[in-house]
């Protein structure tokens, strides 16, 4: 069962305003006409509608300015997030929507998840996160995944201690590769 409605407002998957538009019940009880966005369909309201649609485009033009405001300031950033990952770049687990999101929410920017296209990734490297602001206005904002600045520093000490120890044992003249090992029988293993 549906309820019609007359929309005093443009809702996104619903109508433009002064449509007069097949509703649930509840979503127009409970939404749409305490917040003034629909109104019963009557005379008086189809006489408002001049004024709604009026009222309507000067939001709709306040709208598309902040929209553009926004994207000229996010075609201007670049967001960095840190992750776990071994040496051969691949991620300990993997960044995705929600990591983004945080990510623009400590640049001053604050998103729904609707305005957000990123798939998750289990690698280092850039990748592009689409930022849609409306129909017509989308924003690729680059994404640089790189490695954990503490576990880069770790991993950086330890391969530099492994080729310190390598060269050591080149000039020794001993193979410190486990499998060039001549193999030692266990006297217990008898």
């Amino acid at each position: 069962m549906a309820m019609e409605v007359l929309l005093r407002r443009s809702i996104e998957g619903v109508g433009e305003v002064g449509e007069i538009v097949k509703v649930k019940p509840g979503y127009a009880r409970n939404y749409l006409l305490p917040q003034g966005y629909a109104a019963p369909v009557n005379t008086e309201s189809l006489r408002r509608v001049v004024q709604d649609k009026k009222t309507e485009s000067v939001r709709q033009a306040r709208l598309a300015e902040e929209r553009a405001a926004i994207a000229k300031q996010l075609a201007d950033l670049t967001l960095t997030i840190e992750a776990r990952a071994g040496e051969d770049g691949h991620l300990y687990g993997s960044v995705g929507p929600r990591q983004i999101l945080a990510s623009f929410l400590e640049a001053g920017f604050k998103f729904a998840d609707r305005n957000l296209r990123f798939e998750t990734v289990r690698e280092l490297g850039q990748y592009d996160a689409k930022v849609v602001l409306s129909d017509d206005v989308e924003v690729d904002v680059p994404v640089w995944v790189v490695q954990d600045a503490a576990d880069a520093v770790t991993m950086a000490e330890d391969a530099a201690r492994r080729a310190a120890e390598e060269a050591e044992a080149a000039e020794a003249g001993v193979s410190l590769d486990e499998d060039a090992l001549p193999a030692i029988d266990d006297p217990l293993d008898n």
